[in-house]
């Protein structure tokens, strides 16, 4: 189901993607954290296939947990259940998981998020942080932008099925996207909750997002 947020701006730092001069990608992530852009998109999986959604070799929407597999839903904690208007369900070690449909990205399986038009900031619920998780970004003509994994997020990656390994993760770039690609070469990669808009690309502008709180900045040069 799509959504529209209004909330106040999150701040982040940054720093310059090596083999792109003029591009920057802004991260945060936060437990118990949401979306840091006013008016953003949200589409939270609760329908069988939304459209922006394509999944290919071992992706799934699910519910619930798969222990032989090792998916389990990302954790909600404090008033992010309500936030996103979703169910809870008492999991493991009673662990308050999300009780709505998620996704889940196994070994050699991948889940894209396309966009009809280009945006510039992604917001989504990351749970059990792998530090293999990724997330590649591409713009409209699908060159390689840049990537975000679970190793480099301003916390420690566990692959913990409580509330510390579950995190509100928003990132921004001033090179607009228009597709994004979750893979996870090991255990898997479950989200949900993602939110998306379009900013004023500029890096003037965009730098607007790093007055307030300290966050951590990732970029990984592309590898051939």
């Amino acid at each position: 189901m799509k959504k529209h947020l209004s909330i106040t701006i999150a701040s982040i730092l940054a720093l310059s993607v090596p083999s792109m001069a003029k591009a920057q990608i802004y991260v945060t992530a936060e437990v118990g954290g949401v979306p840091s852009v006013s008016g953003a998109a949200l589409e939270t999986f609760d329908e069988s296939l939304p459209s922006i959604l394509t999944l290919s070799g071992s992706a799934y929407l699910v519910t619930g947990a798969n222990y032989s597999v090792a998916y389990v839903p990302p954790c909600f904690s404090g008033s992010q259940a309500a936030f996103f208007g979703e169910p809870t369900i008492l999991g493991y070690n009673n662990y308050p998981w999300d009780g709505s449909q998620y996704v889940a990205v196994e070994v050699g399986g991948s889940a894209t998020l396309g966009f009809s038009t280009p945006q510039n900031y992604l917001g989504l619920l990351w749970g059990t942080i792998d530090a293999k998780d990724t997330l590649t970004f591409y713009d409209s003509a699908n060159n390689f932008i840049g990537t975000v994994s679970g190793e480099n997020l301003p916390l420690v990656p566990s692959n913990d099925w409580g509330p510390n390994g579950t995190a509100y993760v928003n990132i921004a770039s001033t090179t607009a996207f228009s597709s994004v690609v979750a893979t996870c070469p090991g255990y898997s990669f479950e989200f949900d909750d993602v939110a998306y808009a379009q900013v004023v690309p500029e890096p003037a502008s965009i730098s607007l997002l790093a007055f307030g709180m300290f966050g951590t900045t990732l970029l990984r040069r592309h590898r051939s």
